[in-house]
């Protein structure tokens, strides 16, 4: 328990660090007249004192905690990381064969976190999604992505 509270902590002091390093360039502002720095660091700050405030909540209550974590299941493995593999897809997909094709990808990929062998349902749920996505993004805000492959 104490090792993965502190894991999260150190994940979003990273991501606050992330966002620190990226929008170190960008002018902050006032607060009465933001720049476009001000939101990427009020996010940092934020996150920076939410993994404290974690990290001390798993060092302070460590031994309460110590009987509950031997009851606890482990991390699965699995899931995070198809998880994690499903967005990584679909970052590295949507430009070169376009929303609709990365869409059912990624939720292909991410559907590997749950056990069983359900093809039908995960083509079901990816054409769905996929079909939601597009409508969503192209028709209802407009946004110029990609919809097919290019060579489509």
């Amino acid at each position: 328990m104490l090792f993965r509270d502190l894991s999260v902590a150190v994940l979003a002091a990273a991501f606050a660090l992330i966002l620190l390093v990226f929008g170190s360039h960008l002018p902050v502002g006032t607060a009465l007249r933001m720049g476009p720095g001000f939101v990427p660091r009020a996010v940092a700050v934020g996150l920076l004192l939410v993994a404290a405030a974690i990290a001390v909540r798993a060092c302070v209550t460590v031994r309460h905690r110590r009987e509950a974590a031997m009851n606890e299941p482990p991390l699965h493995w699995r899931g995070t990381a198809s998880i994690g593999l499903g967005v990584l897809a679909f970052a590295m997909l949507i430009q070169p064969i376009g929303l609709i094709a990365s869409a059912i990808v990624t939720v292909f990929v991410s559907s590997l976190a749950q056990d069983g062998d359900r093809i039908g349902e995960r083509a079901l749920l990816a054409g769905g999604l996929s079909a939601v996505a597009g409508g969503v993004f192209s028709l209802g805000l407009g946004l110029p992505l990609p919809m097919l492959p290019a060579f489509l």
